[in-house]
């Protein structure tokens, strides 16, 4: 993708965006709602015209191509079959547009089934199939016509909690069998971060950073990168603040400036003293609220002085601070970012 720009009425969705995706990699986008990833998906698929720029497939330019010539298959949230169809016949209509014959696609239709294990509901009706059935049918339907690249369109988002982590890893299993380009659009940093070779994290029609998830995540190129990835998310401590709640001595973290902010993970941050009331140094916070996730404890702290919400994760054998109480909170050396006033992180040392 090189220079492409996309409006609607005069408000530009997308500006003037590179991007590259490498032959046979899973490219997840992701980002908060309105931040133009799945309109990009679109202009990748041809169901929206570009205002300017390009996109070429293998080499081969083809933003001026219709959608069934351009070498991509798309899966939508909606699923979009055709209710008055059975699967057989949803997952082999492209096939029959195509001029294959019967038996072709129903050669084609059957090994795809085998390998979705979808042959039983195959002369089903799509009214018939629970949703993660539907969601299969709609992945089957884009496999079987064998394109260069497949195009997901949040595909999960209709589907319950243990039936996405299902479908993730069967996704998963379904890029290393076929090695099939894949882009694939969430808002969900979960899937991004599980399903991801790499990573386009967008704002406001922009890309923020593209890198493996882990180098997202370890090393953000700024504060919204850092804000976005991370449940909770990343504590943000501006340099007074920090200062203004060190008690016993500043807390270890990197140099920075008065008007630098300090981010540090909540899984960064450690009671340095596990008994209130007593001296010693870190960061002074008081504890309003435990949560409890059975693998985990959020402990949500204010910041002494500047009332600042900072959380930090904590083992499920470790004790449970009472409301009320007040911590000493040490972050792990080397795991604290600092971000100058324009957002942009600044260097800092290598993590190992």
């Amino acid at each position: 993708m090189r220079g492409l720009h996309k409006a609607y009425a005069g408000v530009p969705v997308l500006q003037a965006l590179d991007l590259d995706v490498h032959s046979g990699e899973f490219m997840v986008f992701v980002g908060p709602s309105g931040c133009g990833k799945s309109t990009l998906l679109r202009l990748v698929a041809g169901l929206e015209t570009l205002d300017g720029g390009d996109i070429s497939v293998g080499g081969t330019p083809v933003g001026h191509l219709p959608p069934a010539q351009r070498g991509v298959a798309m899966v939508f949230q909606s699923y979009a079959l055709y209710p008055h169809m059975t699967v057989a016949e949803n997952m082999g209509f492209g096939l029959r547009m195509a001029g294959q014959t019967a038996a072709q696609v129903r050669a084609a239709v059957g090994a795809v089934a085998e390998t979705l294990q979808i042959t039983p509901l195959l002369q089903r009706k799509p009214r018939e199939l629970s949703g993660g059935q539907r969601q299969r049918v709609a992945i089957g339907r884009a496999i079987v016509r064998r394109p260069r690249v497949f195009l997901f369109d949040e595909p999960l988002s209709n589907l319950d909690a243990a039936l996405r982590v299902q479908m993730r890893s069967e996704l998963a299993r379904l890029h290393r069998e076929l090695g099939t380009t894949m882009v694939y659009v969430t808002h969900d940093q979960v899937e991004a971060m599980t399903l991801g070779q790499r990573i386009a994290l967008f704002n406001a029609g922009r890309v923020e950073q593209v890198g493996t998830p882990l180098t997202l995540f370890r090393e953000p190129a700024n504060r919204f990168v850092a804000g976005f990835l991370g449940s909770p998310r990343m504590n943000f401590i501006a340099a007074a603040d920090w200062a203004a709640a060190a008690a016993g001595g500043v807390p270890p973290g990197p140099a920075h400036a008065p008007d630098d902010t300090l981010g540090v993970r909540p899984e960064h941050l450690q009671p340095a003293d596990p008994h209130t009331g007593r001296d010693g140094a870190g960061l002074q916070a008081q504890v309003a609220f435990v949560e409890h996730l059975g693998d985990a404890l959020f402990v949500h702290t204010s910041l002494h002085g500047s009332g600042c919400p900072v959380a930090l994760r904590l083992p499920p054998d470790q004790p449970v601070p009472a409301t009320g109480s007040v911590l000493r909170l040490a972050p792990v050396a080397g795991q604290v970012h600092v971000f100058n006033p324009a957002g942009r992180a600044l260097p800092r040392p290598a993590l190992h």
